[in-house]
């Protein structure tokens, strides 16, 4: 007998509702007779695992929406903080339009089991505004993170600093995670706001230290509970002026968390001053663990570097980092290997998140087949991916490690 896939029947009317299907077109293109349709709909009819995969991808929403207790409320695409041509379309692409839905089913999921499971809300969520004085608002996100440069000075590359900042973001309670199927230049990250779950995501086909500061920047968005997606490119405008304005105040506070100011006029004052810019900036960069484009932000902010100057380091920057991508994708092409599936699957879904499931799963609180749903893996495999995670039992949020 077919597994059955316990789908909620007014959330799937609903995604083919709001897919703009009829029920005939709808079973057409899922392969079904309508009066099956009409029975998943009205709840005397459970749909097979693959028919309900089917319908997810006919829908074009993630599997896990399904097992939601009651229809999203007044869901919405992300505002857009994108900064872009005028002459290109501000559409999301149906690939950055699919994650945000994901994320957002698992956010609602995430965010009642931890309710139910007695979490407190987080204090930080909307605790500034985009008119906080911009240096103490960094230092109280520093704080609450507890990054120090003494355990970014420990890391022995810029990979070690984003699993150490993706760590300390998963400690007070931000659900992290990292895929590359929207295109960098379209959205670098974006974050889903909420005072129990709130998710980021960032785009792990841009570069180790761009990552660090999209995350940083999405941080920024969460403390003035403004969320969004952003691409952090000079490539045009944005929507509105309060939206620029919005920007330009996270990506300050960002140099601002990751530079600390005293710490960084340090760097500048000891520097040896035989050498170039260029060399000083790549100095100051790999101390902090940070891209030389934010050093060369910070000298433009104090003046020490001129604009043109700045534009022209940033677009040898990006050349530089388009090469180095190239070489390292030839490299894996020549090469059989690489992370394993697990390890890909672990960062995509987030390792907060993972564990969080996989915990209440080994605890008996969720189901194998929502476990299955919740994290795209099939129910067999379950213990490999929980290898990966170095979970069996018991982690609950703030308890994982990098």
């Amino acid at each position: 007998m077919a597994i059955k896939a316990p789908i909620t029947p007014s959330v799937i009317g609903w995604a083919r509702e709001t897919a703009k299907m009829s029920l005939e077109e709808a079973a057409k293109k899922i392969g079904r007779p309508v009066s099956d349709i009409e029975a998943w709909e009205d709840g005397s009819l459970q749909p097979s695992m693959p028919q309900a995969r089917k319908a997810a991808q006919i829908y074009k929403r993630p599997l896990a929406v399904f097992y939601l207790p009651e229809p999203p409320k007044g869901w919405q695409v992300l505002r857009d903080f994108r900064t872009l041509p005028v002459d290109e379309p501000r559409e999301y692409s149906p690939e950055l339009t699919f994650m945000i839905r994901e994320t957002v089913a698992r956010q609602e999921w995430m965010r009642e089991f931890l309710i139910e499971d007695g979490q407190e809300p987080l204090p930080f969520v909307g605790s500034a505004s985009p008119g906080s004085d911009p240096e103490q608002l960094a230092d109280s996100i520093r704080q609450t993170l507890g990054v120090t440069i003494e355990e970014l000075r420990s890391c022995q590359n810029r990979d070690e600093a984003l699993n150490l900042w993706i760590y300390k973001a998963e400690q007070i309670g931000v659900f992290v995670f990292r895929d590359s199927s929207v295109a960098s230049i379209e959205a670098r990250g974006f974050v889903v706001s909420d005072e129990y779950a709130p998710f980021v995501y960032l785009n792990s086909g841009d570069a180790k230290v761009a990552q660090i500061f999209t995350l940083v920047h999405e941080l920024v968005h969460l403390w003035i509970n403004e969320p969004g997606v952003s691409n952090l490119e000079a490539r045009g405008a944005v929507v509105d002026e309060s939206t620029a304005a919005i920007e330009t105040f996270c990506n300050r506070v960002s140099g601002f968390v990751m530079l600390e100011p005293s710490a960084f006029e340090r760097q500048w004052k000891s520097r040896d001053k035989r050498k170039g810019i260029d060399e000083t900036i790549e100095n100051i960069a790999s101390y902090f663990r940070v891209s030389r484009e934010a050093v060369a932000r910070r000298l433009l902010d104090n003046g020490v570097m001129s604009q043109k100057k700045y534009l022209s380091l940033r677009d040898q920057y990006r050349e530089e980092w388009l090469a180095y991508r190239e070489k390292e994708k030839e490299k894996q092409r020549k090469s059989e290997g690489g992370p394993s599936y697990y390890r890909i699957l672990l960062n995509k879904n987030g390792k907060a998140y993972s564990r969080t499931i996989l915990s209440a799963y080994y605890s008996g609180a969720v189901s194998g087949r929502e476990t299955s749903s919740l994290l795209n893996v099939k129910l067999n495999n379950l213990p490999k991916l929980a290898a990966e995670a170095a979970i069996f039992a018991g982690v609950h949020r703030g308890e994982v490690s990098p």
